[in-house]
Formats: structure tokens, sequence, C-alpha cells
């Protein structure tokens, strides 16, 4: 009996080792997770800025094709302002010199992970964007734009204010399927679930609509979540701020008309005056 009571107390007294050895393996554990969260945080945080300089980029150098001097230093003019360096990007072309492709691979230093053995991480990003005409689109919104010579980063007016600038008891926007301001409301917010084709003639929508456009629009800009907002240096492509808009013929309106669609246009919101 004494000396089954003299190993009992024996083991007892060996119990500190044993805390020690399950404490050290408890931080080894803990040590791990917060490399989990901590380092796979930053990756994914480096990547999505990645992501967003490679799509400004691609889409800016897209609009300078089939010159494709001008579209690699356009692509390098957004990757810089992105503050993405030459040495961690590749921008090629296909051969018919109509699409551009610009990637990007970063490597991030760990904080936690060293001390599993693994001290930094690559991520990647890439973005394609093709010069050429589109025959149809969805989710466009309900403004309209006549046809001209644009320039990526330039303001360009979506709806007129106090003046009906568009011709006659119009401002701009335009009757996507359905009239009234409900329906105008609802395809702003949202975009138009339809298929709006070039060579399709619409309606136009008459009347200020300053309300509705007021709170259309605020809704878009508030829909965007990104840290910063979308800007034109750097944004979401399927962000809220981001829209299509239908672009017509330029012609006389007035009152109820109709414009023909000769093709499409993206557009970054900037913000809207007025209520």
């Amino acid at each position: 009996m004494k000396e089954l009571t003299g190993i009992f107390l024996k083991l007892k007294n060996d119990q500190r080792g044993v805390v020690l050895v399950i404490t050290a393996a408890a931080l080894v554990v803990m040590v791990g997770m917060m490399a989990m969260v901590v380092d796979i945080g930053a990756l994914t945080l480096e990547k999505s800025r990645l992501q967003n300089a490679c799509d400004a980029a691609a889409l800016a150098a897209a609009l300078e094709l089939p010159d494709t001097f001008s579209a690699r230093q356009k692509a390098q003019d957004y990757l810089n302002m992105n503050a993405v360096d030459m040495t961690e990007t590749t921008i090629s072309f296909n051969t018919e010199n109509t699409k551009v492709t610009v990637e990007a691979v970063r490597s991030v230093n760990f904080k936690f992970a060293p001390v599993l053995g693994k001290n930094d991480g690559l991520t990647r990003a890439k973005a394609s964007a093709a010069y050429g005409s589109i025959s149809g689109m969805t989710g466009v919104v309900p403004f309209g734009i006549p046809d001209q010579e644009m320039t990526f980063g330039v303001e360009y007016q979506l709806k007129a204010g106090s003046k009906d600038d568009y011709g006659p008891g119009n401002y701009g926007p335009l009757a996507l399927e359905l009239r009234g301001a409900q329906s105008y409301l609802n395809n702003l917010k949202h975009g138009y679930s339809g298929i709006i084709s070039v060579g399709d003639w619409i309606d136009t929508e008459p009347g200020n609509m300053s309300g509705p456009t007021y709170d259309g629009v605020t809704y878009r800009i508030n829909s965007c979540t990104h840290s910063p907002k979308c800007s034109i240096d750097s944004y979401h492509t399927d962000c809220p701020m981001v829209m299509i808009v239908p672009i017509y013929d330029p012609t006389l309106l007035a009152g109820r008309s109709q414009v023909k669609v000769v093709g499409f246009g993206a557009f970054l919101l900037k913000g809207v005056d007025g209520s």
C-alpha cells in the first residue's frame, strides 16, 4: 500500500512539468492561429489591392489599343498611382493587339508564421481587357449620353440640373421598358434587368426627375463598401459606383422622344448636386 502511495505522489509531483509541456504546446497552437488570422489576412488584403490596380490598369490600357506603346504607358501610369512597382508586374498583348493583360506578383512578409518556419508568401492578381464593340448589355442605368469622342478619366455630365440641356423637356434620363419615376428610380438603383442592344430604340424620360436621381445616385454611392471608396485611380469593376450607360446617336430631343443606341460606356459616379 505504501508503494502504491509513493508512486501516486511521485506522479503528482511531476505534474508541474506536464503543465509546462502542455502550456508550451498551447502557445505554439496560439501562434499558429495568429499566423492564420494575421498573415493570411495580410495576403488577402494585398491581393485585393493588387487586383484593383490590375483592373484599373487593364481598363485604361484597353482604351489605347491597338497602340500598344500608349497602352503600356497608360497601364504603367495606373499601376504607379496604385503603388505597384514595375518589377512586380507583367504587361502583355495578344497577337492582334486587341487585348491587354496585366499581371502582378507581390511577396508579403509574415509576422507570426516565421515561428512555424514560413517567412513570407506570394500573392497574385491578373486582369484582362479587350478593345472591341459590344452588341448588348444588361444592368444598364437609365441615363443616356450622346455619341462623342470620350477620354478615360474625364468627367462627363450624365444628367442635367436646372436646364434641359438635351432638348426641350429632356434632362438626360431614359425610360428603360417602363415609364415613370418609380421605374426610373429602380433601374437607377439596381440596373435594368433586361438586355439593351446596339440598334435598339429607347424612349427618353422627360422631366427633371431631380428627387429620384438624387435618391438613386446616393443609394449607389452609399452601397460602395470598399475602403477607401472607389475612385478613378482605384476601383472595383463590380462596385455599384460603376455604371453602364447607353450611348446614343446625337439628335435633337423634344418632349418624349426616341434615341438609337450605338454603344455603351462605363462611368464611375462622382456625386450629385441638388436634392
